[in-house]
């Protein structure tokens, strides 16, 4: 390499470096806690340099990557209160495919802008660096393919996957994200646990059971919805009047209600999606905890949906967004849905959030036409954040929530849609509802209105008295369901007409 090149490359790691200390929160940490970043970023410049001919350029490449890693992590950290993983690689496309969830909460100056021109920078010097690694070209480029190829191919080669999984655990990694990252830095940590997670997931997934489901004779239709960003806004101020008038008149008549603890904040719907279905733990599912979707749920489980399609139910998943979101299309069937209905159906532009009262007429119409028993699993997303900083609803909540609270009346209304319904007071079926998550707020960042991270559920069934509140995690829900068809009475309209 020329002497400029050297001494380019020599600055640009320790750039990088300084980046990755600062992501892992531990800027002055010892020495040897550098040594896995080091490791994992010297095979990827070192490949690419071979493979391009470039070092300098390379160098710059991954500098820049470092540092949209960096502002990728404190992003998360402040909007959600919990920093990158290894399973948010697989999000990285959607951030360009579904912008309207991730940019809003980057400053475009500083993604546009800042991150064009240093985008801009490094293509300019790949074009003007000339060619300046040592040795033959055909076999420096032979080299840097096998550096990314041989690690390739042992993560997917079990035997060889064994090995890295016992040479990583020499290091001691917790399985805490930001425990590694602090001990093993960030892309050490990315690495550590991409490897542990692969290697210990086909016995994990064996493990995952749901358990026995007994339906009573009359099969009733039995609907759950999970409603994004959804908690209980009185609990902020109990003295104050709630406007969720149906979603109090459900809870108050509900067989099983009460504050949900659920695993994620402001985001990262998968987690409480799955842990209601299948019935997993945080610790069934190890690595794959923070995206139960990347990996975990690509081959069919046993589930709750599942149970119940053994049952004789036909089991129905609609979620009126893009339906390859978070891969669901590929999920559903193997979480036991016969079918997985997106956007689509709903006639909706790319992009575009349907409304929750239509969704309701979506379910109501749906269980009236089948004949045969219906397990339906709405995932409903209309109010998604970001939210106007100004609410129109009236209400004294409104100052606190802002366009939040426009958006979660719209939730308020389809409870009202779904409860008033003829399939639940007619034919005894059965509605549960809960919150996968409280929403990104300004109030409740840090706990700042002292309620926790819960969100809240109910079990609706009118052929059951109703029932005091009963707090318990989400993946206990599933089976909370399940409890309440086993015992549940039919109605004697319903009786009669079955």
């Amino acid at each position: 390499m020329h002497g400029w090149a050297v001494a380019a490359v020599s600055g640009l790691a320790i750039i990088a470096l300084v980046i990755l200390r600062i992501t892992s929160c531990r800027p002055f940490r010892p020495i040897w806690n550098d040594l896995p970043d080091v490791v994992v970023a010297l095979i990827l410049w070192l490949s690419l340099a071979l493979l391009t001919q470039r070092p300098a350029s390379s160098a710059l490449l991954w500098v820049v990557l470092a540092a949209g890693l960096l502002l990728a992590d404190h992003t998360k950290r402040a909007v959600l209160r919990e920093p990158i993983v290894f399973a948010d690689a697989s999000e990285l496309l959607l951030v360009f495919t579904h912008p309207r969830f991730y940019l809003p909460y980057v400053h475009p100056a500083i993604f546009y802008g800042i991150g064009g021109l240093l985008v801009g920078a490094t293509a300019l010097l790949f074009s003007i660096e000339p060619p300046a690694m040592p040795g033959d070209p055909a076999l420096s480029r032979l080299i840097g393919a096998l550096l990314l190829v041989v690690p390739i191919a042992a993560y997917f080669w079990r035997p060889s996957l064994n090995v890295m999984a016992r040479v990583i655990r020499l290091l001691r990694p917790t399985g805490d994200p930001v425990e590694d990252a602090r001990t093993l830095g960030m892309l050490g940590s990315f690495a550590a646990h991409t490897v542990c997670s692969r290697q210990e997931r086909p016995a994990r997934q064996a493990a995952c059971r749901f358990g026995s489901v007994t339906v009573p004779p009359d099969k009733p239709p039995v609907v759950l919805v999970q409603a994004e960003s959804f908690f209980d806004i009185g609990r902020l101020d109990p003295a104050l009047p709630s406007p969720l008038t149906e979603f109090q008149a459900c809870r108050d008549q509900a067989w099983r209600h009460g504050r949900l603890d659920v695993d994620s904040w402001g985001a990262n719907t998968t987690r409480s999606e799955f842990a209601t279905i299948s019935g997993a733990t945080p610790a069934d599912l190890g690595l794959d905890r923070f995206n139960p979707y990347y990996s975990f749920a690509r081959r069919p489980l046993d589930t709750l949906a599942a149970r119940m399609r053994q049952a004789g139910y036909l089991t129905v998943c609609v979620h009126p967004y893009d339906r390859r979101f978070y891969g669901r299309h590929k999920v559903m069937p193997n979480l036991g849905f016969d079918h997985f209905i997106g956007g689509e159906a709903f006639e909706s532009r790319r992009g575009e959030l349907v409304p929750d009262e239509v969704l309701g007429d979506w379910i109501n119409d749906f269980i009236a036409r089948e004949t045969r028993p219906v397990f339906l699993f709405a995932i409903k997303v209309a109010n998604h954040g970001p939210w106007s900083a100004q609410a129109e609803t009236e209400s004294p909540f409104a100052p606190i929530l802002g366009g939040y609270l426009d958006s979660l009346m719209g939730t308020d209304r389809m409870i009202g849609q779904l409860a008033g319904s003829r399939w639940l007071n007619e034919d005894g079926g059965i509605f549960a509802l809960y919150g996968d998550h409280q929403p990104s707020l300004p109030v409740l960042m840090n706990d700042g209105a002292h309620i926790g991270a819960s969100t809240d559920y109910f079990i609706l069934d009118r052929t059951r008295p109703a029932g005091p509140r009963h707090d318990i995690r989400v993946d206990q829900l599933g089976r909370e369901l399940a409890g309440c068809l086993m015992n549940h009475t039919p109605l004697p309209r319903a009786a009669a007409g079955r």
